[in-house]
């Protein structure tokens, strides 16, 4: 899957956020795709306060709607990404991969502490 890349930077989408979080890299997951429902785990991840990376949450969890998180980004970043891994069902895997900027969601679940 590859998102392409926009015209922001990742300073001026931190810079427009007063409260959020930002994501530095995903772990494993779930999706129906059916619904399009996810469960991802983040393996490393920050909170955003006025403007700022601030402090690591662990252990965060996103919840949502893939069509809809997709729909609802707001800001792309010029920067882009990319990352290999194994999706897999009954311990059955593939090779997979991925590329995408840093991207704004407006609001999403999250679970986690800080």
């Amino acid at each position: 899957t590859i998102i392409a890349p926009g015209e922001g930077s990742t300073d001026e989408i931190v810079r427009s956020l007063d409260k959020g979080f930002f994501v530095k890299k995903m772990g494993g997951g779930q999706v129906n795709t059916v619904t399009g429902e996810f469960v991802f785990e983040v393996s490393e991840g920050y909170m955003i306060e006025k403007g700022r990376v601030g402090e690591p949450v662990r252990g965060a969890t996103l919840i949502g709607n893939g069509p809809e998180i997709l729909n609802s980004m707001d800001m792309v970043g010029s920067d882009i990404g990319f990352a290999i891994g194994t999706c897999g069902k009954d311990s059955q895997g593939v090779p997979v991969s991925d590329a995408m900027p840093t991207v704004r969601i407006p609001e999403m679940v999250v679970g986690g502490e800080v």
